[in-house]
């Protein structure tokens, strides 16, 4: 059991670490190392997210395995609310003061996109309640990086049901197949349901049942000598070129007419000829509109990607916990672990805040490199702190000491999370 909560802080350690760098392109300084992480950074932070839904699913059914009755319902979300709301309302009111409120008196380099709306009163009721995702978009403009709340707590909902519904995988994924047709037929008919939640969703179902088949502790999944997997592995780098060009950031690599600046980068707006052409010319053959198509490729192909990566990651990481790691380099993965949380929700707000009290470093190299070097681990020290003064704060409320065991990335290794 030690060995796999350790697994489980290396995976939320290694998330954690894919997130903050695809996001550091909006408040570093030097143009090469701002192109470098955009090129990539939508497809590195997605797999980082679908690394941590898949670790939600997975360790919901480990520690929600039975839930048979109205009362473990109403038990399963209680818990879910106070681990997940109380830090996460804490971000919307850092998001609002940080990106709105003091935004035109600060100097971060950083303007937050379509603030005027998404900082509305009735959108930030919508984010108060965790409804970015069920009601967007429509009713709601889903914020940068707390969009990922509301698609969490989107799976908590549906979770219990589809525990209750089913008794075995093939259940699982009949149960989820048809929430997941009755989304996409809500989605359609009200046009309400964020795109993200289609695209993660198998990702979470899958989480579940890995852990109700102990797919992990088939050693036979990760054998480097069966011809699958070898196949499995040498796939991974090209469904990562594809992944990457398909989503329209390296494609100046095949369309020399393509717009790539500063500017660009920044909005979000590279565009390739070449590959839209393609694309339009298949969707069209096809019936579907681009987008359509476009969506459809994406999701597949980072579904497969990340599915293939969290089983070689989750492997390799039993493995090397029993076989080479240190306490140290446990406990320094706890660590992080412990501030994932943290990290996730506040770490806009606190690099606009450290880019608008050092703004008066000329150098951009030097600018860039105190943000990686000394910004980054302040971040990740305060997080850690804030994460554990909230569990304290929490357990003296409720006069109850947290299970060790149901540890997730909405939490700590300390606390259940999700």
């Amino acid at each position: 059991m030690k060995n796999k909560i350790i697994a489980f802080d290396f995976l939320r350690a290694l998330a954690i670490a894919m997130i903050i760098p695809a996001h550091l392109s909006n408040f570093l300084s030097f143009p090469y190392i701002k192109l470098a992480l955009y090129a990539v950074d939508p497809f590195v932070a997605n797999m980082g997210l679908g690394l941590f839904i898949f670790m939600s699913g997975y360790l919901l059914y480990y520690n929600n395995h039975s839930i048979n009755s109205f009362q473990s319902v109403l038990s399963f979300y209680r818990k879910r609310l106070l681990r997940i709301f109380p830090l996460y309302w804490a971000a919307i009111a850092a998001f609002t003061l940080v990106f709105f409120i003091f935004a035109p008196k600060l100097n971060s380099g950083f303007e937050f996109p379509n603030a005027e709306h998404v900082f509305s009163f009735h959108n930030i009721i919508m984010h108060i309640l965790g409804l970015q995702i069920f009601l967007a978009p429509a009713y709601v403009s889903p914020m940068l990086t707390l969009y990922f709340i509301g698609l969490i707590i989107v799976f908590y909902t549906i979770y219990p049901l589809i525990i209750m519904l089913s008794k075995s995988s093939k259940q699982i994924l009949l149960s989820s197949s048809l929430i997941f047709l009755g989304c996409l037929l809500i989605s359609r008919t009200f046009n309400i349901i964020e795109s993200r939640f289609f695209m993660f969703f198998p990702i979470f179902i899958f989480g579940i049942i890995t852990c109700k088949e102990s797919i992990f502790e088939k050693s036979m999944i990760i054998n480097k000598k069966n011809p699958f997997v070898q196949i499995l592995l040498a796939a991974l780098p090209i469904m990562l070129v594809l992944v990457i060009v398909l989503g329209s950031r390296t494609t100046l690599l095949l369309d020399q007419k393509a717009s790539f600046t500063i500017e660009s980068a920044g909005s979000g707006t590279i565009g390739s000829s070449t590959v839209v052409s393609m694309l339009e010319s298949i969707a069209g053959s096809l019936g579907l509109s681009y987008l359509v198509l476009k969506f459809i490729i994406d999701s597949v192909l980072l579904n497969l990607f990340v599915i293939i990566f969290c089983v070689l990651e989750y492997r390799f990481a039993m493995k090397f916990i029993n076989n080479e790691f240190s306490s140290s380099l446990s406990s320094m993965f706890t660590y992080v672990a412990t501030a994932s949380y943290c990290i996730y929700l506040f770490h806009r707000p606190f690099l606009a805040l450290w880019n608008s009290g050092t703004h008066f470093i000329s150098s951009p190299i030097l600018h860039d490199i105190i943000l990686i070097f000394i910004a980054l681990p302040i971040l990740v020290v305060i997080s850690y702190h804030l994460q554990i003064l909230e569990l304290n704060l929490k357990k003296h409320i409720l006069h109850k000491k947290t299970p060790r065991k149901d540890c997730h990335f909405i939490g700590s290794s300390n606390s259940s999370g999700k």
